[in-house]
């Protein structure tokens, strides 16, 4: 995934509305990243950004996105009806997907050594902001099918996290990582005998949305200690 890519899919979140004022151009918003390297697949850094003057964490409120692929269905008649792949997401299993995604985020970030997360109150010049999306999510899990009630997946959806780093003081992003991401089964299942179910899909996601925070949470720990 490329920088203008990851920058066209901020604009089109509405992340800019962290602002009190329009956001700047994309192309200059990002002009002086590189490329660099992290836990994350896409990594871009200002060169020479010095993270140990932060030691607090503000997380702006996420934004996510669903793909439109259709209205979300409850049932489906056989398991050969349809060769789909990618499945609507009902508008309460939307608002049930956000609450665990942060959740689960704020529970492992929160346990960072070399930050503590601060409100706006707390917010000053030695603050990060963090600014996250969740897009282009789609879920992989099929209606019940009528006359069989289980289904073994080894990913139950996809989904692209994008996360911008921003100077509290001068607003100017530091960092954006991003990558897309199965929503793998817990690799502690033998996926060839647990059946999906309701039950798996809250605690996969939950273990999905935990290994990302914690893949930023090191990250941070580390710059911020100078590592």
């Amino acid at each position: 995934m490329k920088l203008t890519k990851i920058a066209l899919l901020l604009a089109m979140s509405c992340m800019g509305t962290a602002f009190a004022q329009d956001p700047p151009d994309i192309s200059e918003r990002y002009a002086d990243l590189e490329k660099d390297k992290s836990g994350f697949r896409e990594t871009w850094v200002v060169p020479g950004a010095d993270f140990t003057k932060y030691n607090k964490l503000y997380i702006w409120k996420a934004e996510f996105q669903f793909r439109d692929v259709g209205p979300a269905r409850r049932t489906r008649m056989t398991m050969m009806s349809t060769r789909k792949t990618e499945f609507g997401i009902s508008d309460k299993d939307r608002d049930e997907f956000q609450r665990i995604v942060r959740e689960a985020f704020l529970a492992e970030v929160q346990q960072g050594k070399n930050f503590e997360l601060v409100d706006v109150d707390g917010v000053d010049e030695n603050t990060l902001i963090m600014r996250g999306a969740v897009l282009d999510i789609i879920s992989h899990v099929p209606p019940e099918t009528i006359g069989r009630s289980e289904i073994y997946l080894r990913s139950i959806g996809e989904a692209t996290l994008v996360m911008e780093l921003l100077d509290a003081e001068t607003g100017d992003v530091v960092a954006l990582v991003a990558e897309r991401r199965h929503l793998q089964r817990s690799a502690s299942r033998d996926l060839g005998t647990m059946p999906t179910n309701n039950a798996t899909i809250v605690a996969d996601l939950r273990g999905w949305a935990r290994r990302a925070a914690k893949t930023l949470r090191t990250e941070l720990d580390n710059a911020i200690a100078g590592k």
